[in-house]
């Protein structure tokens, strides 16, 4: 009976310390295995449908119906004497009752027809936008032999702005009445005024030199009007 408890204890310390010794004796890890397949990419979703368009800008053909002045400015810069050539295309009229009868308007006389014109550079604004040029002509004996032209060009904030980034402002009145500040070469050509239509056409150009003009050089200024106008009825005054 003895012997047989021995051999039972033996086996059990036996099985005991087998065990203790399988849990301390850890395995080495395995070389990790290749990467799997990428999966297959899914199919694109079908477009959406298109908007609806929405509704055509408001344009400026109001501003812009009654035709443009065009300016072509020839002269030297005052700081590098440079020579420049600058053109502009004026072609916005203020459409408000007194903008149209002070600035877009003629009137007729016993000599002859009085034309106010003034346009802007961009959409007119008193406020921030006063690139402007005027223009008043007075054709005396209009059609005749001895039809002659009394004319002033305005121009207001008319700024050419050079590559460099100078910028050069020219406020001036030019008239070719003026003895203090004649204008030499001054020439009026290609007049016609459709008095069916309304539609007044002609060229201008003339020189002024450097001490009359903020350039401080020489100056040539020539243009083409192209305009339509409105008759200033007997009884409404211009401003």
């Amino acid at each position: 009976m003895k012997n047989i408890r021995l051999a039972t204890i033996y086996k059990l310390l036996f099985i005991g310390f087998l065990g203790i010794s399988l849990v301390n004796c850890e395995g080495e890890d395995g070389a990790a295995g290749p990467d799997g397949l990428d999966g297959v990419n899914g199919s694109d979703g079908s477009n959406g449908t298109d908007g609806i368009n929405g509704q055509d800008g408001v344009g400026f053909e109001e501003l812009t119906q009654f035709g443009s002045i065009d300016l072509t400015l020839n002269g030297n810069r005052a700081d590098t004497g440079e020579a420049f050539t600058d053109t502009k295309k004026l072609e916005f009229t203020a459409i408000d009752a007194i903008s149209l009868i002070n600035f877009n308007s003629f009137t007729t006389n016993d000599t002859g027809i009085t034309f106010n014109l003034l346009r802007f550079l961009n959409t007119p604004d008193e406020n921030s936008q006063e690139f402007t040029a005027g223009i008043k002509l007075n054709v005396i004996n209009p059609g005749t032999d001895t039809q002659e032209f009394e004319f002033t060009l305005d121009l207001n904030e008319y700024n050419i702005v050079f590559e460099d980034l100078v910028l050069l402002q020219l406020n001036e009145l030019f008239d070719n009445q003026d003895i203090e500040t004649p204008l030499s070469n001054f020439s009026i050509t290609n007049f016609n005024f459709n008095d069916d239509t309304n539609n007044l056409t002609f060229l201008f150009s003339f020189d002024i030199d450097g001490a009359n003009n903020g350039s401080e050089n020489d100056l040539s200024i020539s243009g083409e009007v192209d305009v339509i106008v409105l008759e200033n009825i007997p009884g409404v005054d211009i401003l």
